[in-house]
Formats: structure tokens, sequence, C-alpha cells
């Protein structure tokens, strides 16, 4: 480095600039996806429906449909009043073990409608 024809030659070539992007780790870029995709909420709702069979059985599964949860209350749709008033008997098992086995969800209570 001591000879100066290679020192003018150095000096010309450009310097990396500081970029204003950064650089952004796979993971998060994925789990951005995920979101963004819905990916999750399908996920989520996959995990509930088979949490919701195991708490109410087959029977009363196959005649009630699993909606939203909003600030900790499962909305669960029935077809009839009669799977309604089943619902309601088994609801304090059902939410119970909902809570149990989906600690994430943070379920408060299970409110029933009829379809």
């Amino acid at each position: 480095m001591d000879d100066p024809e290679e020192q003018v030659w150095l000096s010309q070539i450009p310097k990396a600039q500081s970029s204003r992007l950064r650089v952004k780790s796979i993971s998060s870029i994925l789990n951005r996806l995920i979101v963004e995709k819905g990916y999750a909420a399908q996920q989520s709702s996959q995990i509930l429906q088979e949490q919701w069979l195991i708490a109410v059985g087959e029977e009363l599964f196959s005649q009630s449909r699993v909606g939203k949860i909003q600030r900790g209350i499962l909305q669960v749709f029935a077809s009839n009043t009669i799977v309604l008033s089943e619902l309601e008997y088994t609801k304090s098992k059902a939410l119970r073990h909902l809570q149990s086995s989906l600690p994430e969800f943070k379920l408060r209570n299970i409110r029933f409608k009829i379809t």
C-alpha cells in the first residue's frame, strides 16, 4: 500500500453507504406473511374446531358451529333449541376443557345462538 498509484486507484472506489433499509430476519418476514395472508387465523380455527369436538362430543359437534372469539367470549351456533339446551347443560365442562387445552385464546365464557 505504499505505492502512490495504488492509493489513487483505491481512493476512486466508491465507499459503501449505509442503507436506510434494515436487514430483517427470515422468521420475522414469515411471521408477517402468515398474519397478512390469514394462515394463523385458519390454523387457530382448525385447532378450536378440534378441541370443540373433544369438549362436547361428536353428536353435539355435528349440530353446532364454532364462531369467533371476541373479548374472551366464544360464539357458538346451535342448529335448534334442543341442541342449544344441551350445549347450555354442558357449557361449564366445555369451557373448562377449552380453557385448559387452549390457554392462548384466553376464553372467559361461551355464548350460544340458534342459526
